[in-house]
Parts: C-alpha cells; sequence; structure tokens
C-alpha cells in the first residue's frame, strides 16, 4: 500500500473531481445532519437576522470545507487545513463553535463521501487515512487558547530597541 502524500499525487485530482461531480449531494447531506445533530449551534437570538444567519452557517460550512478538501486533493498537502483551523479556531469559538462541533463536522463530510457510491474501493483505505490526519490537524490546531484569553507575552520592545540588541558598550 502506498503512503498517503503518494497516493494524493496519484490520485488526488481524479478524486477531487468526483468529489466536486457530487458537491451539492455531499454539503446538502452535511448540513442536514449539522443543523440536526446541533439544533442551536450559531443561534443568537439577539441577533435580528438570527435564524437566517443559523441557516447559511449551515449551508455555508460544508461548502467551506469541501473547497479545502478540493485544495487537499488537488495540490497533495494538508498544510491549508492546519493553517485554516488555526486562523478560524478564535473567530468560531465566538459563536459557540467547539472542537467536538469541528471533528463531527469533519466526520460526517468523509462519512458521507465514503457511503456513496462515487469513491473506488481502492481509494477508501486512503480517504480513511485522510479523514484520521484531518481530524488530527483539527484536533491540534484548535488545542490552543485564543488569542483573546492567552497570557498576553512580554513586551518585545523597551525604549525602541527590541531587548538584548542594545549597542555594547
Amino acid at each position: 500500500m502506498a503512503t498517503l502524500e503518494a497516493w494524493l499525487e496519484a490520485n488526488g485530482g481524479r478524486v477531487a473531481v468526483l468529489l466536486e461531480n457530487q458537491r451539492d449531494l455531499i454539503c446538502d447531506l452535511v448540513s442536514n445532519r449539522l443543523s440536526t445533530a446541533f439544533p442551536s449551534l450559531c443561534y443568537d437570538p439577539t441577533r435580528p437576522d438570527a435564524v437566517a444567519f443559523q441557516r447559511l452557517t449551515f449551508i455555508e460550512t460544508p461548502r467551506r470545507f469541501h473547497r479545502l478538501m478540493q485544495v487537499v486533493l488537488r495540490f497533495q498537502t494538508l498544510m491549508v487545513i492546519d493553517r485554516e483551523y488555526r486562523w478560524g479556531w478564535p473567530i468560531m469559538q465566538r459563536f459557540g463553535v467547539s472542537r467536538h462541533h469541528i471533528l463531527s463536522h469533519v466526520r460526517w463530510y468523509f462519512d458521507v463521501v465514503r457511503t456513496s457510491s462515487m469513491i473506488d474501493a481502492a481509494d477508501l483505505p486512503y480517504l480513511e487515512q485522510l479523514s484520521s490526519r484531518v481530524q488530527q490537524i483539527v484536533s491540534l490546531a484548535t488545542a490552543t487558547l485564543p488569542q483573546a484569553l492567552a497570557q498576553p507575552e512580554a513586551p518585545t520592545y523597551t525604549n525602541g530597541h527590541t531587548k538584548g540588541s542594545l549597542p555594547h558598550s
């Protein structure tokens, strides 16, 4: 069995096309599962558009993840997952999104892909590896505290000079 990286290089583009051809089906099924499993997620009754905002969030979240998976498959890199979730994690938390919500979403996306008839049986073990790697990356990226809660670092600059960079006499 080839490594995940070798599989991505050899088959990522082909699988990306298969998934893109089924984008609406995949994303609609994941969206329905999200809204059913987490009916109060991202609902803020103080917003004048609370229901519309929540509905849009449930629709767009699987689509955004699908676009990320397109990048992973076409460019054979998982780095985009790490960067996206490290960037988005503090923002998502402001809307009540937890690590559990994100990991459930990732699992459900791959469950839909795996149980559909569009993926060749030879690709399934690699999709399982990809799912595991993505979940691992998301777990690590969401393990950090949001910037607002992290302890502030000591100031780097003193009197206009970087600490330790003052000229020696």
